[in-house]
């Protein structure tokens, strides 16, 4: 897959990185506040809306941040390696994850109006060079694609959290051949059990909760290192590593009602021999922070 360079990048776009990324401090409170959000736009918006129901709204919001001490606020429920209230505490899957340094992708979701947030699995599925997902010409339409089963391609990768035992991070799934609308056989491989196996492990991804929101952080420094590699910690020799992060990210997901949604950001690729050492990378907040440069330009 294509990657791009940091020399892509327009001007105007790494100054948005630096005012909207690193500016401010970021509230990670499981979404009791949005300070240092950008807000992507509502699951049922055209641009945004992948698939599901019209009338379940739910806003989406992206933020990236430099790791420095971060502590978590206002009591949600989720965090560590087994859930509860650790925070940022790690382990051995996510060794080195959350050092001061890293640099933090969060994604967080807010219920508006329709049905609730509790009891739903957040689903998160990452297309790391931005051209397998999109959202739905319409609302309400078909052709949105956001199934990892279809649409992912050769190490695109799935995080799925386990929102009623704590919100612990709960599976990392990657795929090691292309998926079925790529001519593929959908050849997912997760390196341990994850949901469903009675076990779970502490990933360098961690997601907080309210009762009606929240938020979820993948230290993109940590998962590059950690999980980039073949094999992993041994355990799944079909597991080829997941993809480098670098050009035009884009998600889909799901875990908002009956909603999936898609949508993208901009990041400047950590070069290979920084992937275990300080965050170099920059993410440019998603489609909120696109909108406002054309309403200025």
């Amino acid at each position: 897959m294509m990657r791009l360079s940091s020399a892509v990048l327009t001007a105007a776009a790494v100054t948005a990185v630096s005012a909207t990324a690193f500016g401010q401090s970021v509230h990670i409170n499981g979404g009791l506040s949005w300070g240092g959000w950008n807000s992507v736009g509502m699951s049922n918006q055209l641009g945004v809306y992948g698939s599901g129901s019209t009338t379940d709204v739910y806003e989406v919001y992206t933020t990236v941040f430099t790791f420095n001490n971060n502590s978590v606020s206002g009591g949600p429920t989720g965090g560590g390696p087994t859930g509860g209230a650790t925070g940022f505490g790690t382990g051995a899957f996510s060794s080195g994850a959350f050092a001061n340094g890293n640099t933090i992708l969060g994604i967080g979701v807010r219920r508006v109006s329709g049905s609730s947030l509790a009891g739903f699995v957040p689903t998160v599925r990452f297309d790391l060079d931005g051209d397998s997902y999109q959202a739905a010409t319409s609302v309400g339409g078909s052709d949105g694609r956001t199934n990892f089963s279809n649409w992912s391609e050769f190490r695109d990768f799935t995080v799925q959290f386990e929102g009623s035992a704590g919100w612990r991070g709960g599976t990392l799934t990657m795929q090691a051949g292309n998926g079925t609308s790529y001519g593929g056989t959908n050849n997912q491989q997760q390196i341990v059990g994850g949901i469903g196996s009675g076990v779970s492990y502490d990933w360098a991804f961690r997601a907080f909760a309210q009762s009606e929101s929240y938020q979820m952080f993948f230290d993109i420094n940590a998962m590059q290192s950690l999980y980039g590699g073949s094999n992993p910690f041994g355990l799944n020799s079909n597991f080829t590593g997941i993809g480098s992060f670098g050009g035009n990210l884009r998600f889909s997901m799901n875990g908002l009602g009956s909603n999936n949604v898609a949508f993208g950001t901009t990041i400047i690729p950590l070069p290979p021999a920084a992937v275990a050492g300080a965050a170099t990378l920059g993410i440019i907040g998603g489609l909120g922070a696109l909108r406002r440069r054309r309403s200025q330009g």
